[in-house]
């Protein structure tokens, strides 16, 4: 039997907070094992996009659905679960201030009541594979810009979630970080997990098991 679509948005309109239309009857699916990067202008709705996907922001009309699951306001517990299922980085998945860089690389964890030793396991694994053995014991603020998007992308990996949704995957980071964020992107897109990316810009390069997509007059092309 195949699988549910992990996301599935049909006929969705939104407003932004001024009030303005920003997407009409949009249409989008995500299959499973497959990823997405969706490029969008500065106020193109890419941030809104995120926030419909994780239950932040509710359509006006149109069904959103994430791992067969409808999401509409007051369903609170329902959106916890599909939320414990998406790893974050950037925009709205911001690190928690007061936890450790070894705390917040383990909160999906521990949210999902993982093992403790397990938590060890692959909290060393995530701090060698992004450089940060040095920072673990550090908080957010005293990391640099780079540094806060690598505990992002360990945080969002570490657990195994089946869905990642990634805003602006280069912002702050030089070109040699980058490459290595793409290699690990490459990666993911290759190991049956998928990525919703959203970007300013069609990265140069393409990544396997992804579909490309620019929002256009507020529905994706």
């Amino acid at each position: 039997m195949d699988k549910p679509p992990l996301v599935e948005l049909i006929d969705v309109a939104v407003r932004n907070d001024r009030g303005g239309m920003v997407f009409r009857d949009l249409n989008f699916v995500l299959p499973a094992e497959r990823s997405a990067v969706i490029t969008g202008a500065a106020g193109a709705g890419k941030t809104l996009l995120a926030e419909l996907l994780i239950g932040l922001r509710f359509a006006e009309s149109g069904t959103v659905r994430l791992f067969d699951r409808e999401l509409r306001p007051a369903k609170n517990r329902l959106i916890r679960r599909v939320r414990r299922q998406i790893g974050g980085v950037g925009g709205q998945f911001g690190l928690a201030p007061t936890l450790t860089v070894s705390e917040n690389i383990t909160l999906p964890m521990v949210i999902a009541g993982e093992r403790k030793k397990v938590q060890r396991e692959r909290l060393r694994k995530m701090l060698a594979e992004f450089s940060l053995l040095k920072q673990a014991g550090e908080l957010p603020g005293s990391l640099t810009r780079v540094e806060n998007s690598l505990v992002q992308f360990a945080r969002a990996s570490v657990a195994n979630q089946p869905l990642m949704i990634i805003d602006e995957p280069s912002a702050g980071l030089d070109p040699k970080t980058f490459l290595r964020v793409f290699e690990f992107l490459v990666r993911v897109s290759v190991s049956g997990r998928s990525m919703v990316i959203l970007v300013s810009e069609t990265p140069g390069q393409k990544m396997p098991n992804t579909d490309y997509y620019r929002i256009s007059d507020g529905a994706l092309v």
